[in-house]
């Protein structure tokens, strides 16, 4: 009876030992589909992005050039995920695949920037580098695919094992039958079907299934293969659908602006008299407006792009922030003037070490979203000031007002909340960039409002110390002295 429980235990702590480096080789498999697949979101992006930079040179909205810091940075990152799925290779076969993808990655990746030092239209930049995106997106695949067998064999291994305990357990004693017979059972619940069941979720969602999730259970190291998995999965989820919802909104902000050019395009008969000078200086006007509603777009989307890459440049100096204020409403006033713009600014001068130009662009955009939310005839007030050590601009409105569960949503990239997704057109850049940019200096940008109340944002910098900030034109040619 002796040497048998001996026999048993020895044969359990093999059955052990095996499962656990079973759990590991399942564990690399996951992160090997994991980074595959990054690679694949990224290539994806890649695509997308050099796709609307050949179509903002084709149409003169911005230049195609702007856009390569961020493809650059999209290469060093896939080229870094690489290097982290060579960590995971264990066999000759998946070596041969990983050279494969890589060669095929930078061939696409070469053709896409030969592409783009060209300056080629988007037709012809699809039909030269597609093949060579669908070769890398196959190779890709094939490795998930190469990565899903090996966990599927694993598990296979792991069940022949199970197996061979359980006949191993049929020559213990009698006295051990029950006390064994449990035990197998046990294994049975905790290990097998674990396995069985997180072989079956990669399976599925290596197949497209989406929602497939590996239920946590069974011992520790599986319970920590299914969480990373489900983890994996649910962002990978995720970045699908903010990458849809991307478009959607990138298309539904540059459709607007052509679909008005167009009819106004349509109306203008080339056979018919010529325009008189007014109806030609408002399609004009209309033509320009446009023009610059999708230059904004896209000068959004590269900002946004050149922040997520982490390569916005600030050029730093000391500057009076009264008059940073005091110009960025002077530029709105005379676009609304349905509404008054009062400038609240202290008495001395209030000096933060910025970047003047991006400072500007938050003040243009928090001014502008106020006009945009705020009744005609309603006051819109911007403050300047000092709190301590730390300098604040403030532009409250009396608007429709946020709702508090909306007050953090509103900072998110692509996100509209409440009545502003009928009233105000946009895609949800302009606070999320605002606050990046404040953070880059060093600041934040916060908001406090309730619904039918207003809202008041607010700006703080760091004070430069010991600095004099410089004068903006209007206040060097206000000081100048007069003969």
């Amino acid at each position: 009876m002796a040497v048998l429980l001996m026999l048993s235990a020895a044969g359990m702590g093999l059955l052990t030992t095996f499962l656990h480096r079973t759990a590991l080789l399942i564990d690399d498999s996951v992160d090997g589909v994991r980074l595959a697949m990054e690679l694949q979101q990224q290539m994806t992006q890649y695509n997308g992005l050099s796709n609307l930079a050949l179509a903002s040179a084709e149409g003169s909205l911005t230049s195609a050039e702007d856009t390569g810091p961020a493809l650059e940075a999209i290469v060093a990152r896939a080229d870094r995920r690489l290097v982290e799925v060579r960590k995971y290779v264990g066999s000759p076969e998946e070596e041969s695949l990983l050279r494969e993808v890589e060669q095929r990655m930078h061939d696409y990746f070469a053709s896409r920037r030969a592409l783009l030092e060209h300056r080629a239209t988007p037709g012809e930049a699809i039909r030269t580098s597609s093949p060579l995106l669908d070769a890398a997106m196959t190779s890709l695949q094939d490795f998930v695919d190469k990565n899903s067998q090996q966990a599927r064999a694993a598990t296979r291994q792991a069940a022949a094992w199970d197996s061979a305990a359980n006949v191993l357990s049929i020559g213990v004693a009698l006295l051990a039958v029950i006390a064994i017979s449990g035990s197998l059972v046990a294994l049975e619940r905790c290990v097998h079907s674990p396995l069985a069941a997180l072989e079956r979720a990669i399976e599925r969602f290596a197949r497209g299934d989406k929602t497939a999730r590996a239920p946590a259970t069974g011992p520790a190291e599986l319970r920590s293969i299914a969480g990373v998995f489900n983890g994996m999965a649910d962002r990978l989820v995720c970045q699908e659908e903010n990458q849809l919802t991307f478009i959607a909104g990138v298309a539904h902000d540059l459709r607007n602006p052509l679909t008005a050019l167009q009819m106004k395009v349509g109306r203008f008969d080339p056979t018919g008299p010529a325009p008189t000078a007014e109806h030609a200086r408002r399609a004009n006007d209309l033509v320009a407006r446009q023009v610059a509603r999708m230059d904004r777009l896209v000068g959004d989307l590269l900002d946004a792009t050149r922040i997520h890459a982490g390569r916005i440049e600030l050029k730093l100096e000391a500057c009076d922030l009264r008059e940073l204020t005091r110009e960025a409403a002077e530029l709105f006033q005379p676009l609304s003037s349905a509404h008054e713009i009062i400038v609240s600014i202290a008495a001395g001068p209030v000096v933060a070490r910025c970047d003047p130009s991006r400072i500007a662009q938050v003040l243009n955009n928090l001014i502008s979203n106020a006009i945009k939310y705020s009744p005609q005839r309603r006051e819109i007030t911007v403050s300047v000031g000092e709190d301590r050590d730390r300098a604040f601009v403030t532009v409250a409105d009396q608007g429709i007002g946020i709702a508090p569960e909306d007050l953090e949503r509103i900072f998110e990239p692509f996100r509209r909340v409440g009545a502003s997704r009928e009233l105000v057109p946009g895609v949800g850049l302009g606070l999320w960039l605002a606050r990046r940019i404040a953070e880059a200096h060093g600041g934040s940008l916060g908001v406090s409002s309730a619904p039918g109340q207003g809202s008041v944002f607010r700006l703080d910098l760091p004070l430069a110390e010991g600095e004099t900030g410089p004068m903006s034109p209007s206040a060097r040619a206000a000081s100048a002295p007069r003969s």
